[in-house]
């Protein structure tokens, strides 16, 4: 029986003019047990991804992942051996297990491990880890056992701080924060099911995604392709306790999740980067802010974060995408993408007042032009206005909500006459 994939065919084609010769790539599938003709097998696999990290689509999963460091193979755990481990450089572990998928019981079982290989490793001390890393299997396939650490392995790819690295993965093994990845060949189609299995395990701080490689063989080589075909899109945070001086999460309640200051319950791995860094800047921000993205829902705003900002992004029905603010995880507030926009659409004077409604709400701050006519922003103190400033009190918050929700009325109603 042929594996089912939601994906067509992949053509290649010798150009784009007319004639031109369109080819249909052989797919090429994992097998269980490698040979000479055929060498794609799941160890294999393992080893492509630690050769090309980037073959690995966690920009759309988790942008604080995108810059993985392949530390270790077969990474020893009491139950097994977890196929790979990837660090970032700001401490954030990704655990990823390569599988090939023929059964729907193999599809279970492979999200157990996992599973439970995260359990495991967030009782793990960062000691811990570094013996395990120490008796993983090298990167090279040699069979040196000399000492790795894995500071040194990540710091290899960049100068970071030690100290910082190492708080960062202590907290993020307390916290059982992780990436788990499952990467395979043949995904069949109601794979996105299986994430249902996951609420059986509601708390620990990870995200999971299924990601199928497809390996396509062509006239000079061979073409790998990753496509992400479901993932877990939020954490369900749980009950939380502090026992003998180790988070214990337990399940959450089954009633709604409450809203408003700052009592969301799920969350991302890259929003929880984002916000620790703020909070940096500014002790007490996140409530503030959670209070201000929960206003913002009427609107349709949602924020979108990455690995050093977030957007505050609108899309109205007409298809279209506005970036309303870029914040900074230094809380600067950017407003010149979006000057660009409302140009670009002959609707620079609603920006404006749009900027002019924010910077009456924080005294002493301006609209102020930057470099072109596009660059316009608000400035305070010879700088980007701080988000901590626009939210300061509930007054201001909801200016900033009102300023929005007005200049979407006046977008909308230049749309609408066809301006």
């Amino acid at each position: 029986m042929a594996i089912q994939t939601q994906f067509g065919h992949t053509i290649f084609l010798d150009g784009f003019e007319a004639g031109s010769a369109a080819e249909k790539l052989n797919r090429l599938h994992f097998l269980k047990n490698a040979s000479e003709t055929a060498p794609y097998d799941e160890a294999w696999l393992q080893r492509l991804i630690m050769r090309h990290p980037s073959l690995l689509p966690v920009d759309q999963i988790e942008p604080a992942f995108n810059t993985l460091v392949p530390v270790s193979i077969e990474l020893p755990m009491r139950s097994g051996s977890l196929d790979n481990l990837l660090v970032t450089p700001a401490g954030d572990l990704a655990l990823v297990e390569c599988k090939l998928w023929r059964n729907p019981d193999a599809r279970r079982e492979v999200i157990a491990q996992i599973i439970d290989y995260a359990k495991e490793m967030s009782t793990w001390t960062y000691k811990t880890l570094q013996e395990a890393i120490r008796r993983a299997k090298p990167l090279d396939g040699s069979d040196e056992k000399a000492p790795r650490k894995l500071y040194e392995l990540v710091s290899a790819k960049g100068e970071i701080d030690e100290a910082s690295f190492h708080d960062t993965v202590s907290r993020n093994l307390r916290r059982g924060r992780f990436l788990l990845l499952i990467v395979g060949d043949g995904i069949r189609e109601g794979a996105e099911a299986m994430a249902e299995f996951l609420q059986q395990h509601a708390g620990f701080h990870f995200t999971l995604a299924f990601v199928e490689i497809a390996l396509f063989e062509t006239r000079g080589g061979y073409i790998a392709q990753p496509r992400v075909l479901a993932r877990t899109t939020n954490i369900d945070r749980g009950i939380v306790t502090l026992e003998e001086g180790r988070i214990v999460i337990k399940p959450p309640t089954t009633g709604p999740a409450p809203v408003g200051n700052g009592g969301r319950r799920t969350t991302t791995i890259t929003q929880e980067r984002y916000l620790e860094q703020l909070k940096k800047e500014y002790p007490g921000i996140s409530q503030k802010l959670n209070a201000f993205l929960d206003d913002l829902t009427e609107y349709n705003v949602s924020p979108e974060f990455g690995t050093d900002s977030m957007i505050l992004r609108w899309r109205p029905d007409d298809g279209k995408n506005w970036n309303l603010a870029t914040i900074s995880t230094q809380g600067l507030v950017f407003m010149d993408y979006l000057s660009w926009q409302a140009w670009s659409a002959g609707l620079l004077e609603l920006d404006k007042q749009y900027l002019k409604k924010l910077a009456d709400l924080v005294p002493g701050a301006v609209v102020k032009k930057g470099k072109g006519e596009t660059a316009w922003s608000v400035a305070h103190s010879g700088r980007s206005v701080t988000v901590n400033a626009l939210l300061a009190d509930d007054f201001r918050k909801d200016g900033w909500v009102r300023a929005i929700a007005d200049f979407q009325r006046a977008v909308m109603g230049r749309t609408e006459k066809g301006e």
